[in-house]
């Protein structure tokens, strides 16, 4: 199983048998077929393209069908998990143009159509069928009210019915939330009158079996639940110290932030031991060890750029000084180090080491990048990239490890996480040079005091011009700037700013496309889309 780094081609075959038998016999080849393979989900888009084409050319005649192949393909690789759902964690979505065109006497709310059991269409013996088994259901187009059932753990899994464009339109979104999911196309593309396969339908609404699903991981709830233990009361517990530095630390590890690393670690650690896994005072102690990494860069960070603000407070070295602020971060660091050897984890040596690995290739892409502001030169993309991966890969990955270490994760598995970490890492950086790469933050834009990818991008393709604009925003006015910044140049190296970052997106999902636990493909997908997108 590969994936191809271009585009698949949008030209596939948009055909779908008009008889049951057919649609069967298909469904009877895509089942011989995967079970040659193993299929783990979610499977990316080009994987469910490659799959469907390799299928093809085992029988040539079904190239009029590949838009159909990919959906089973795809619904093949979500089989045995959705099956493992309880009813009562599955929402099926039918869409409206199920309904009698002409005599449909329904009425609409928010949600979509109100059934009114006419029997004037197949609605009704659907939603009859699906309410019996315990299905939340839906008629509507839309995928908010899913989407928020999704969101707050109600549902698990979609079975939804809709015509082939609909779901190569919702295919990426599902891909990015990777939800389990089952896609029935219907026979006809015209939105009108339109009929499902009910045969088909009915062998998938009542399947249910034991599997080793371990359900959902709802990311924002256990967000939540990580929180707490930043609260000031949380802290002092596991962090002692009445003396007034004690004190400072343990008030900036409660101040705000998302939280993704330990939130990372915990949510690995589920995935690989189950939703059920016992969040205990060990789990607690290495969580906070990971932030308070996270939490002492920060410091250093906002001395060395001078920031003034932090989570919309002055910064420590502004309410203090450099050197008391200096002396926090490194007391945080103490306490990261000082929780993992308290945790009792049972492979203590194992997870310092991480630490330490993590630690040191931070130091060394920070170095690489105050040696370069004392020279006031542009770096190459190539430079850009490797302070990138060297300042922010290292905190997803100990935090990723972290995970797998206590949950007694495999080596393989391990080096997964190293090269997964290290294109998310390089693609949060370019997300966040990209976002602060913008008119309102010009005078920043145009510096030698940050690495920015654009502009040694642009440095690369128009080096004259961007020493002389160097110049300009030296000197120039308000007014020059603005006039700078409309130049094409700039727009290009934005928009192949834009491009190196889907490539890293994209290397980040090839890298776990081989693991064998779904729940944990499943989980660095999400998280992906999350930090990257949310």
């Amino acid at each position: 199983m590969i994936l191809r780094k271009d585009k698949p081609s949008g030209n596939l075959g948009n055909g779908l048998p008009q008889s049951p038998e057919k649609l069967k016999q298909i469904r009877d080849l895509i089942r011989d077929y995967a079970a040659e393979k193993e299929l783990i989900p979610p499977l990316q888009e080009e994987e469910v393209i490659f799959h469907s084409g390799e299928l093809i050319k085992k029988h040539p005649e079904l190239f009029l069908y590949q838009k159909l192949l990919a959906v089973m393909i795809n619904n093949h690789a979500w089989r045995d998990i959705v099956s493992g759902i309880p009813f009562n964690r599955r929402i099926l979505l039918l869409p409206k143009c199920i309904a009698h065109s002409t005599e449909c006497p329904a009425q609409f709310d928010e949600l979509g159509l109100l059934c009114e059991q006419c029997g004037k269409c197949d609605i009704s013996d659907i939603l009859t069928q699906a309410d019996e088994l315990g299905y939340h259901t839906l008629v509507s187009e839309g995928t908010t009210t899913v989407t928020t059932l999704l969101t707050s753990g109600k549902v698990e899994c979609v079975i939804g019915v809709g015509c082939l464009h609909s779901f190569e339109r919702s295919f990426p979104l599902a891909i990015k939330e990777a939800v389990p999911s089952i896609a029935i196309p219907l026979y006809n593309n015209n939105c009108k009158d339109s009929k499902v396969d009910e045969i088909w339908l009915n062998e998938v609404l009542p399947v249910r079996k034991e599997s080793n699903w371990r359900g959902w991981i709802n990311i924002e709830a256990l967000r939540s639940e990580v929180g707490v233990w930043f609260e000031k009361e949380q802290l002092e517990t596991i962090l002692e110290g009445d003396d007034a530095s004690s004190q400072i630390s343990r008030n900036w590890l409660a101040e705000g932030g998302k939280r993704w690393r330990p939130l990372i670690m915990v949510a690995v650690y589920k995935a690989l031991m189950g939703t059920e896994a016992n969040l205990n005072e060990c789990i607690q102690k290495l969580a906070v060890s990971i932030e308070s990494f996270h939490k002492a860069s920060l410091v250093h960070d906002d001395i060395v750029d001078d920031d003034d603000e932090r989570y919309g407070k002055p910064t420590l070295h502004k309410q203090y000084n450099t050197s008391v602020a200096i002396n926090i971060g490194d007391l945080i660091l103490g306490y990261g180090y000082q929780l993992i050897a308290e945790s009792g984890a049972k492979h203590v040596r194992k997870l310092l080491k991480i630490a330490a690995l993590g630690h040191r290739d931070l130091a060394i892409g920070q170095g690489e990048e105050l040696l370069w502001r004392r020279e006031k030169r542009l770096l190459s993309v190539e430079n850009i990239i490797k302070i990138f991966s060297l300042k922010t890969s290292p905190a997803f990955g100990v935090a990723l490890q972290f995970g797998a270490i206590i949950s007694d994760a495999s080596d393989e598995v391990m080096n997964v996480l190293t090269a997964y970490s290290s294109s998310l890492g390089i693609a949060y950086q370019i997300k966040d040079d990209l976002e602060d790469f913008n008119l309102e933050n010009i005078d920043n834009t145009f510096n030698t005091i940050q690495p920015s990818l654009v502009t040694a991008i642009i440095n690369r393709n128009h080096p004259h011009k961007m020493e002389a604009w160097y110049k300009d925003f030296q000197n120039g006015t308000d007014q020059s700037k603005k006039e700078i910044w409309k130049q094409t140049e700039i727009r290009e190296g934005i928009k192949e700013a834009e491009k190196i970052l889907e490539d890293y997106k994209l290397m980040a999902l090839t890298s776990i496309k081989d693991l064998k636990s779904p729940a944990l493909k499943i989980l660095l997908t999400r998280l992906l889309n999350k930090i990257l997108n949310g």
